[in-house]
């Protein structure tokens, strides 16, 4: 029994009061359980009765008597609003039931007995006597009662408080909520965005806790009052970890936490969109467990991002901490692992508001920082535009140096190589021709040194453009393994080529760039091997896919000296200068440019070596392929291949087989010639040098393998036997594809086949009909032309400069054929020459078309354009060779007659 003495107006009945709890599929009405047995009954020894999360429906009973004579108004307070159904039944002395009154979360808020956002009742206490109170109690949440009985005046006292102080914290609240919004919308940061949704949804907690909710938000909608919670607590548990994810900016600065917190994300979205389908007595205890993880998580990330230094980190720890030592004390609270008081109740709502307090201090601190880090950002971006706008100055500096420079050597490199392209070509002593030899294979190798400079500059620039061509592959691989015959010859290291049989034939690639890149791939190669070989490996890396696409695997494989891992690592990022073991030769800019070409080609290049065990460059390289398969030429054909080097054997053996032709191998001719291999014609018997020595041998072979073709490998620049047969087909190494497999289907001897594709007399009959204009003004520039010109049967006309090139056209007009136009010329140059001499011809309609040929120091792409625009027909770089000015004189003739025909 509680007893209230007589000057006592509020009391706190606790310990001594009884519970009885049943399933709910039993439950019993007040009848039943007055009439249960008193051992059925519990009795609460201390505090505050908690049961926590239960299905249970439980009853309460307290017996009170009132023995202050001065109030017998009365009113009976739990305070506690999140109970689902109330029902308090009030009896007198003798069993009858005074009133019946009912409360609760899942109910129309209209069934109360006032206005009160939590269950409070009006009871009637006569002095002197006993009053029964049972208590029904039904809930999805915990289950507790906060019971007290305080009179009518204590109790409007106990209210208007209580009104008072949640009125500041709501309000509070709220202005924080709507302040932080507007910062949301006025900066744009969404961190604002999540914390205000935070915000929101714990304020809404904490008026459900309190009762206001239901009183002034859905009063009358019990299914959204009953059920509100069960989708909020999910809530409680995401928005804190997303906001935790963005404010600490952990998938930044601590991926592995940041993996935590999304984890505890998707458990909270989980946990809401199992809302729907699940019930409430499983769902909420499962969200106050998850929200207790989540307390102790965000609490962890704070504290270890704290030790790292985190700016933001420290403060959000304090604000969180606040925040969580409240929502741990009413979560362990409603389970009942912790006992219910004031403390525990309030502890949350004071922890909440010093949190959206702190945490309000912390993103404007935040922002501002952001702020100053957008204004540095802003000036290190100014900084760097004008870092780069100074770059791209020195750059365009520096290219015009460059291009200036190229302009001031091509002119006197044009006489030296031009004269001595000439005079090799006269009849001189071995020795003479052996020095001749040497000044034109220097001046070859300065140009090329110029022409990297100039690439490079182009490509630092942006200005080198790629043009793409059907090629096939064997051409480029043959154009670039004949420039190092002699110097395979000389050097004694031979160069052997490897082509797999899965290689497509012909490919869309830039063809020049591409040779560029193989051939200072092979130049450091044989730079760097003074024994051994070189050998050029080309195979599919990735076979040909649905876009006729494939991936090449080139390689250039050297014998020399090799290279550490320290040379490996910087051999393509700057122009540097490697030595290779104390050598003193330069292996930079070449490598250099070779990277750079590989990346416009969408190829990647490396390096794979090690010191004293040569060198494997490789490059990997993706083209399009336009003939995938190559031609069988030689189908259902066989050969014998002799060669003493087991490279030699595979590298025709390879080739062979890619052209359809069954191959066997020996390594000498006695093998060959062994009767033990049985009688076996073949078309070809392929061999070096050394193994046809002999006409006796040759005969031998002859008859072992029913007379087949004969192909002798022949080293360059080695003198022949006058033994051997006048019908050998003669191949020289290092091999070229295309010229083996021409002697092979042909059987032409590749020497007179070659000689006769490149002799350029086949125009000297009509050549020497051509009226030609020289415009030059440097006196060696027009020796050279002039004498190139005369070697080929043609006499040309000299002037100093474009006037007189004009002047000539003008006052005969129906006479010159072909013009050699110097772009640079004094009084009027090449490109103003050109210009008035096309509209001379555009107002006169008898007038024919001259063809000019523009001369320039100037290689690059815009200069050549220039000439185009000017009206120039053809254009050719300083220093040319009688080649070069042949075929543009060819290229001339051809023009001219399909305008004749048309």
């Amino acid at each position: 029994m509680q007893i209230i003495g007589e000057q006592q107006q509020i009391l706190h009945p606790q310990k001594g009061i009884q519970f009885f709890c049943s399933p709910a599929d039993q439950a019993t009405d007040l009848e039943t359980i007055r009439n249960r047995d008193s051992a059925d009954w519990q009795i609460t020894d201390d505090g505050i009765p908690n049961l926590g999360f239960t299905r249970d429906q439980c009853w309460f009973h307290v017996t009170v008597r009132n023995q202050n004579p001065q109030f017998t108004e009365w009113f009976l307070r739990i305070d506690y609003a999140m109970l689902g159904e109330v029902d308090v039944y009030q009896l007198d002395g003798g069993g009858t039931i005074i009133s019946h009154y009912q409360a609760g979360m899942d109910r129309d808020f209209s069934v109360r007995s006032g206005e009160y956002p939590i269950p409070a009742f009006p009871v009637s206490l006569p002095a002197g006597l006993d009053s029964d109170f049972y208590i029904r109690v039904s809930s999805a949440h915990s289950i507790q009662l906060p019971l007290s009985i305080m009179t009518r005046e204590e109790f409007e006292s106990h209210f208007l408080t209580r009104t008072l102080v949640q009125g500041i914290f709501f309000g509070g609240m709220l202005v924080m909520i709507l302040y932080n919004l507007s910062l949301f919308f006025t900066i744009k940061e969404k961190v604002y965005l999540m914390y205000v949704c935070w915000s929101v949804a714990i304020t809404l907690y904490l008026a459900i806790l309190q009762g206001y909710a239901h009183l002034y938000l859905w009063p009358h909608s019990p299914l959204v009052s009953s059920h509100i919670i069960h989708f909020l607590l999910p809530l409680l548990v995401l928005l804190p970890s997303l906001f935790t994810l963005h404010f600490l900016s952990l998938k930044e600065k601590a991926p592995r936490l940041a993996v935590w917190m999304k984890g505890l994300i998707v458990t909270g979205t989980l946990l809401f969109l199992a809302a729907p389908f699940t019930s409430r007595e499983f769902l909420i205890p499962i969200s106050v467990i998850a929200i207790l993880v989540m307390d102790v998580s965000i609490l962890l990330v704070g504290l270890l991002r704290s030790r790292t230094g985190d700016p933001d980190a420290r403060i959000f720890t304090v604000a969180w901490a606040c925040f969580i030592i409240g929502a741990a004390s009413m979560a362990l609270n409603k389970y009942g692992l912790v006992p219910r008081n004031t403390l525990s109740e309030n502890l949350l709502q004071v922890g909440v508001f010093v949190e959206v307090v702190v945490l309000s201090l912390a993103l404007a601190r935040r922002i501002n920082r952001l702020k100053e880090a957008h204004s540095d950002s802003i000036r290190d971006r100014a900084i760097a535009e004008m870092e780069a706008f100074k770059a791209g100055a020195r750059n365009h500096a520096k290219s015009e140096f460059l291009a200036t420079m190229s302009h001031e050597i091509r002119t006197p490199m044009n006489g030296i190589m031009g004269m001595t392209d000439l005079l090799r070509r006269t009849a001189l002593t071995q020795q003479q021709a052996q020095y001749v030899s040497t000044i034109y294979q220097s001046t070859q190798s300065l140009l090329t040194v110029i022409n990297d400079i100039l690439d490079y500059s182009r490509i630092e620039s942006g200005k080198l453009e790629l043009d793409f061509q059907d090629i096939a592959l064997e051409s480029i691989v043959d154009d670039c393994v004949r420039l190092f015959a002699l110097r395979s010859s000389e050097k004694q290291v031979p160069l052997y080529i490897h082509i797999d049989s899965r290689v497509p034939d012909i490919i869309r690639t830039d063809p020049i760039r591409l040779k560029q890149i193989l051939t200072n791939l092979l130049s450091n190669a044989f730079k760097f091997t003074e024994r051994g070989s070189v050998s050029l490996h080309v195979t599919l890396k990735q076979p040909v896919n649905s876009n006729n696409q494939c991936m090449l695997m080139i390689e250039v494989v050297d014998t020399g000296t090799g290279l550490d891992e320290g040379q490996q690592a910087t051999l393509f990022e700057s122009v540097s200068e490697v030595r290779h073991m104390g050598d003193q030769k330069g292996a930079g800019l070449g490598l250099v440019i070779c990277k750079r070409l590989s990346d416009l080609l969408g190829g990647n290049i490396g390096v794979s070596s090690s010191v004293g065990r040569g060198a494997t460059f490789w490059l990997s390289l993706p083209v399009k392929v336009a003939q995938s398969s190559p031609k069988p030429v030689l189908k259902n054909r066989t050969a014998v291949v002799i060669s003493s080097t087991p490279a030699q054997l595979l590298s025709l053996s390879q080739l062979l087989s890619r052209w359809g032709a069954k191959t066997s191998e020996y390594r000498d001719a006695e093998s060959a010639l062994d009767p033990a291999m049985g009688d076996q014609p073949v078309d070809f018997v392929i061999a070096e040098h050394n193994v046809m020595a002999s006409a006796d041998l040759v005969a031998r072979l002859r008859e072992r393998f029913h007379s087949p073709t004969l192909v002798l490998l022949h080293p360059t620049g080695t003198p022949l036997s006058d033994q051997l047969p006048e019908d050998l087909l003669l191949i020289e190494t290092p091999l070229s594809c295309q010229a083996l497999k021409r002697s092979l289907v042909t059987g032409k001897d590749e020497s007179a086949y070659e000689n006769a594709l490149s002799d350029q007399t086949v125009i000297l009959d009509r050549a020497n009909r051509l009226n030609v204009i020289v415009a030059e003004d440097n006196a060696v520039n027009q020796l050279v032309i002039e004498s190139i010109l005369k070697s080929i049967g043609v006499q040309p006309t000299l002037v100093t400069n474009g006037e007189e090139a004009f002047q000539l056209v003008n006052e005969q007009p129906n006479y010159w054929d072909i013009c050699f136009m110097d772009c640079e010329m004094p009084v009027m140059d090449g490109y103003q020459a050109t210009v008035a001499i096309r509209e001379m011809e555009a107002t006169q309609s008898s007038q024919p078309h001259c063809w000019i040929i523009g001369l320039s120091a100037h290689a690059t792409g815009e200069y050549v354009q220039k000439a185009r625009d000017a009206g120039m027909d053809d254009y050719l770089s300083k220093p040319v060779s009688q080649q070069q000015v042949s075929e543009s004189i060819k290229r001339a003739q051809l023009s001219r007659s399909s305008d004749v025909s048309a």
